[in-house]
């Protein structure tokens, strides 16, 4: 387990990188993500794939470049593939690797068919990720290689690696969703976990919800919230989303389409 710590503690100082840097430097980190994963699990190449309810599939991020093709050459089925079976079927979220999806979800046939139809793109063996980022589709970071299997303890490492991951995958797609919030966070020296935060605020969360949907303590999300206030040179929560709203920072109201009335207070 000595490699695991090891490898544990660098993805903790990349997390702490990117959560200290402007939201408007968090894209590019992606690459270098997907760079790790190749390291951490000697992999060939790192994607991060969304899957829809119909089971279409999308490859978000790739690492090397166009390394793999978005979709398999011919007419293939995803509903075959064996990874994807296992996670749709079994309503599992641990990460997983193909060999390890039990007959039963995924037949031998059907594992050495998709073995031989990747096997070009050198991506027969495969470990996925799921991330926690979204309701109505399947999300995951995917490190593949060829024929040599993922072993216990990278799976472990995985198992490991899994909530950074998720925070990450978080982080950065609030990033890419939220240009003129790039623009504006960097202005005011707003680092990303400061972003989230006040994201997640203006949702009307408390700290012990924030601290749970993150991850972290409440202490710690009230020394974020101080930060949060001193930059954007206001005293309290409430004007803190005010504030946000109207540098636009945060998206304007859903229903109304306009900045929340300061005089009433986010919902516990």
């Amino acid at each position: 387990m000595a490699r695991n710590d090891k490898q544990y503690v660098t993805w903790l100082e990349f997390l702490g990188t990117v959560l200290q840097d402007p939201l408007g430097m968090c894209p590019p980190y992606e690459e270098q993500l997907l760079t790790l994963l190749n390291q951490s699990f000697n992999g060939a190449c790192s994607t991060r794939n969304v899957v829809a309810p119909t089971w279409d599939t999308r490859i978000l991020a790739c690492w090397p470049p166009s390394f793999i093709p978005n979709e398999p050459p011919g007419d293939f089925d995803y509903r075959n593939q064996p990874l994807l079976r296992w996670y749709i079927l079994s309503g599992e979220r641990e990460p997983q690797t193909l060999n390890r999806v039990p007959d039963a979800l995924a037949s031998n046939r059907l594992k050495q068919a998709w073995e031989e139809l990747a096997r070009p793109w050198k991506v027969n063996q495969q470990l996925s990720i799921p991330l926690q980022v979204g309701v109505d589709e399947q999300m995951s970071y995917l490190v593949s290689r060829p024929d040599l299997d993922f072993t216990e303890q990278e799976l472990a490492l995985a198992k490991l690696l899994q909530p950074i991951l998720s925070g990450l995958a978080f982080h950065i797609r609030f990033a890419r969703a939220n240009p003129t919030a790039s623009v504006q966070s960097c202005k005011h020296g707003l680092t990303l976990r400061e972003m989230t935060i006040l994201s997640l605020l203006s949702e009307g969360l408390t700290a012990d919800s924030l601290g749970r949907r993150l991850n972290i303590s409440p202490r710690t999300v009230e020394k974020h919230l101080q930060h949060i206030y001193r930059k954007l040179d206001v005293g309290d929560r409430l004007m803190a989303v005010h504030r946000a709203y109207e540098l636009g920072l945060t998206p304007m109201n859903a229903s109304s389409g306009t900045a929340p009335d300061p005089s009433t207070r986010p919902r516990a």
